[in-house]
């Protein structure tokens, strides 16, 4: 495992029901150098989890001033396509697994996320 990276492994539903567990959960992450989000165990996930990730996106940003994007591991079609929908897909990278979120490098996908980059997306 890189020792760098941080796992939080998240499993049953993610809906409004455990929002403020799963943003507990994620908080894990906040000074992570490398994030990763493993929904390899999730059965549901809504916009609550979505709202989540942009949250800690957000905290990460603002605690280390420049967040790397999160890494989602076992995400479905349905959670991508949220991303997708919502304009959020510059806030992750999805993974096939947790050991190739753990190793993989892409610097040209990488952007620099500002303070001001993620209250743009929640007007």
């Amino acid at each position: 495992m890189n020792q760098h990276a941080v796992v939080v492994a998240l499993s049953g539903d993610l809906d409004l029901e455990v929002r403020d567990e799963l943003q507990w959960d994620l908080a894990a992450l906040i000074e992570a150098p490398i994030a990763i989000v493993d929904m390899t165990a999730v059965t549901f996930a809504d916009t609550t989890f979505v709202n989540a990730v942009r949250e800690t996106t957000r905290m990460r940003a603002a605690r280390l001033g420049n967040a790397t994007r999160l890494r989602i591991v076992g995400a479905s079609e349905i959670v991508t396509r949220m991303f997708t929908i919502g304009h959020l897909q510059s806030l992750v990278d999805f993974f096939v697994s947790v050991h190739e979120a753990e190793i993989e490098w892409r610097p040209a996908t990488f952007p620099r996320i500002t303070l001001e980059d993620v209250a743009n997306l929640s007007r």
